[in-house]
């Protein structure tokens, strides 16, 4: 009989991997849990031990299938995941979610748990959402719902402190209600090399509080003032029509950018990762951590970045780069690459080592794991991490 349950939609790029490698880190760290979730992409990524137990659920459908056959296989995994969630309740009383279903189902099942006397702990990777599902007249609803679902739960997970003081400013959350935990280091098939001189890589979903554009800006004007740079852009585009805008800021000077929208598989990462000389993080209005971030430390890159949400942490904790010291306009963006630039290769290259060192250490996925046990077992982590922040 499983103690724990690990229940999540995800199952692919960051948000799948982080929950993937949290049910195998409380494995390792002596709690039995039963993981539900849709197979993981790749499969190689399956976590696997004697404590874990799994339940597969269903994926929904990505690419050009018809809207009928999408909301279909959402429909599927819907009611899977709640079904296998509802059945272990038999025997389970701890239930722990990362990126849950959306609220109009994920609320109802918080409260027939808590209701059935089993404890809920929710990971609240984004306080407020990058992109609201309703319209403007309507967010007053939406917000409402998030509200109540960090109120159903008996604890919420952050994994940056600066996520926390919006749970605390935002809803009225109390402190201790809320534990921070940080984001656990991830893994790439294989080691990088040397970067490419002028690289640079903005990585991830493409959105506006990136300030992907602004980065273009940026790179576009130093090459009219003969710097040598080439930026590429990668990641699945979550704002069709800030995306446009891009596109069309890029053929301004197309021999300055390499434009790859979409799904970034594994296979394909570890490249990126070995050409850019830096990962360019210049994002604002940001509270969450960030998977990017935490990738290219672990990788020996550095970064060019604001120290916004959880980035702060992380370039406190070790990892290497030029920090934005103001607003990520193309100004203070492109600034931020020629004091970079100022410095050679081989130093950067140097410090990043150090760094994916240091943040090895304060990523490590089974101190991680052994945090979420203890929580989830009644411990004091959350009240510890709390009163130190009061």
């Amino acid at each position: 009989m499983p103690e724990i349950c690990l229940s999540t939609k995800a199952w692919r790029a960051g948000a799948g991997w982080f929950s993937q490698e949290l049910a195998a880190a409380i494995a390792r760290a002596g709690a039995t849990i039963a993981f539900v979730a849709p197979l993981a992409e790749p499969e190689a990524r399956e976590p696997s031990h004697p404590n874990l137990s799994r339940i597969v659920t269903s994926r929904e459908l990505l690419g050009s299938h018809n809207r009928l056959a999408r909301w279909l296989a959402s429909a599927r995994r819907v009611a899977g995941g709640l079904a296998a969630v509802l059945r272990l309740r038999r025997s389970t009383r701890t239930f722990l979610f990362s990126i849950p279903e959306p609220l109009p189902f994920s609320l109802p099942l918080f409260a027939l748990l808590r209701l059935s006397g089993a404890q809920v702990v929710l990971i609240v990777h984004d306080a407020l959402p990058h992109a609201w599902r309703l319209p403007g007249w309507a967010r007053w609803l939406e917000r409402r719902g998030l509200a109540l679902s960090y109120r159903l739960a008996d604890r919420l997970v952050c994994l940056s402190g600066t996520n926390a003081e919006v749970l605390v400013k935002r809803f009225g959350v109390p402190h201790l209600k809320i534990a921070v935990i940080p984001h656990g280091a991830f893994r790439l098939p294989r080691s990088v090399r040397k970067p490419l001189a002028g690289n640079l890589l903005a990585f991830g979903s493409i959105r506006p509080n990136k300030h992907v554009l602004e980065t273009i800006e940026a790179v576009a004007g130093l090459r009219r003032r003969g710097v040598p740079l080439r930026l590429t852009i990668a990641g699945e585009v979550e704002d069709p029509g800030y995306w446009r805008r891009c596109c069309a800021a890029a053929r301004k000077a197309p021999e300055a950018f390499v434009l790859r929208p979409g799904f970034v598989p594994d296979d394909a990462m570890p490249q990126l990762l070995e050409e850019a000389e830096a990962v360019m993080l210049p994002y604002g209005t940001f509270a969450s951590q960030s998977g990017v971030a935490v990738l290219a430390g672990l990788c020996g890159r550095p970064v060019i970045a604001t120290r916004s949400g959880g980035l702060a942490e992380l370039l406190d904790a070790g990892l290497a780069g030029e920090v934005i010291t103001e607003a990520a306009t193309p100004a203070a963006i492109a600034a931020a690459i020629m004091r970079f630039r100022a410095h050679p290769p081989e130093e950067w290259l140097s410090l990043a080592e150090a760094g994916k060192t240091r943040l090895g250490a304060a990523l490590d996925w089974d101190a991680i794991g052994a945090r979420y046990v203890a929580l989830l077992r009644e411990g004091d982590v959350g009240a510890d991490i709390a009163a130190e922040r009061t």
